[in-house]
This record gives C-alpha cells, sequence and structure tokens, in this order.
C-alpha cells in the first residue's frame, strides 16, 4: 500500500479525488504501489490533475476534507510524490511529467 509517511493527509487528498473521478485505476495503484513506467506515468499525471482540482475546489469554494482552501497541502503534495517515486526507482518520470505539465 503507498504510504505517505511525513504528510499522511496527502493519502486522504489523494484517495478523495481519485473516488471523486472515479479513477479505480488510481486507487489501485494506491492499493498496490506502482511497479512499472506506465503506471508511474499514470500516476504522475493524476497527481497534476489534483493540484488542478484543488485550485478549482479552492477558487469555487467546495469544500473538500473540512476545508475550502486546500492549496497549502500542495507543497506537501509535491514532496510526498517526489519521494515516493524517487524510493521505487520513478522519480525520472516524475521529472518528466512535471516538466511536461509545468509547459
Amino acid at each position: 500500500m503507498m504510504e505517505f509517511a511525513r504528510y499522511p493527509h496527502i493519502q486522504d487528498l489523494l484517495r478523495h479525488y481519485a473516488e471523486q473521478e472515479n479513477r479505480n485505476d488510481i486507487i489501485s495503484l494506491m492499493k498496490n504501489n506502482v511497479t512499472n513506467e506506465s503506471d508511474a506515468e499514470t500516476f504522475s499525471r493524476f497527481v497534476w490533475h489534483v493540484a488542478e482540482l484543488v485550485n478549482n475546489d479552492e477558487e469555487n469554494a467546495v469544500e473538500v476534507l473540512g476545508s475550502t482552501d486546500n492549496t497549502e497541502m500542495l507543497p506537501d503534495l509535491n514532496y510526498e510524490v517526489s519521494t515516493y517515486m524517487r524510493a521505487i526507482g520513478y522519480y525520472s518520470v516524475w521529472q518528466r511529467v512535471s516538466d511536461q505539465e509545468m509547459q
């Protein structure tokens, strides 16, 4: 199971949006871990989508996990995903997707 030790609330944030977006593939990855490059790319793209959703929900005052502004979680999200991807050997995929999403 994918675990985030420093900022455990990131697990809740990702699960919330995976369920909201009906992303059973992401829920499965969170339960079973990223095991290949394709999974790493799928998960990385989803994380960037979550960042967009967090910002949209904040702009529209949508309550998520008890707050209408979860933008303060975005640095935590980046930290945890970067740490996770580095630990499992797919940090280069995370970096590549991040570079593409930031263009």
